[in-house]
């Protein structure tokens, strides 16, 4: 159970650059289905968490006229006029994702190849309880532009379990090039002091001789991607993604301050 869920986040972002471009070019009420195969990796920044391995990426998408599911994220359309889109979305919240093999945020690099935290003490997560599943609903904008995509979205912990809520801030832009489609994203993430503290914090009851109580957080983080469509069903994929989590890393659970996603392979789409 734990190798099935790796894959479900990544597996929940090759197919879908922008939900709404997605929705034009998937056609009303069938149902896509695709697949990446390849080799790639994201780095662990836990304390004895393992890498986590990305070789087989599924896509699937369903649009309706105004219910969606888009590789993870299940949606309702509010109102789509012009280049503005409003969204009610519901998602898994990803930040456990480092304390399972396989979880709806992941998807070969070395452990722990970057930059020590400040926290000098150091609690395996193997020590801890393990944080429990959370779904998350919110809202989501996104106002899209040619090459160019804004998106912002805030969500709260409907299944109270961490009882904390996030943001995320994006924006992406597109080139077209005779190699295949280059695409760079830059993104901003928070994390409420609630939410930070349930997933990263060190409670009493995990009994590890001290406690640590994790503030809110501001996680930036860039991704490049590349793809080429060499015929109607397949083509080549490359993702790159750095994550940073700044004063999350005081935790005593880091062993490094940032995480690497990457991924090549070959696409099918059925």
């Amino acid at each position: 159970m734990k190798h099935i869920v790796c894959i479900i986040i990544l597996f929940f972002s090759w197919g879908s650059c922008a939900q709404q471009s997605e929705k034009n070019a998937i056609e009303l009420s069938q149902l896509r289905l695709g697949v990446a195969l390849g080799f790639g990796t994201i780095t662990n920044p836990l304390n004895d968490g393992d890498n986590l391995p990305l070789i087989v990426i599924p896509d699937i998408a369903y649009y309706g006229e105004r219910v969606y599911f888009d590789n993870g994220q299940l949606g309702f359309t509010l109102s789509e006029h012009n280049r503005h889109v409003f969204n009610l979305i519901s998602e898994f919240n990803p930040e456990n994702r480092f304390f399972v093999t396989w979880h709806p945020a992941n998807v070969f690099i070395a452990r722990n190849a970057f930059t020590e935290p400040a926290n000098s003490e150091r609690i395996s997560i193997s020590e801890i309880n393990s944080p429990k599943w959370a779904l998350d609903g919110g809202v989501n904008y996104q106002y899209i532009a040619d090459t160019w995509r804004f998106s912002a979205s805030a969500l709260h912990d409907i299944s109270n379990v961490h009882k904390g809520q996030r943001a995320a801030l994006s924006l992406s832009k597109g080139w077209q090039t005779q190699s295949g489609l280059l695409s760079v994203r830059l993104g901003l993430d928070y994390l409420s002091h609630k939410l930070a503290d349930y997933y990263y914090g060190i409670q009493a009851d995990d009994q590890v001789g001290i406690t640590f109580q994790q503030n809110a957080a501001w996680l930036p983080h860039v991704e490049l991607s590349w793809h080429r469509q060499i015929n109607q069903h397949f083509g080549l994929l490359a993702k790159v993604k750095y994550h940073y989590y700044g004063s999350l890393s005081d935790s005593p659970l880091f062993s490094s301050n940032q995480s690497v996603t990457v991924f090549t392979g070959v696409t099918h789409v059925f």
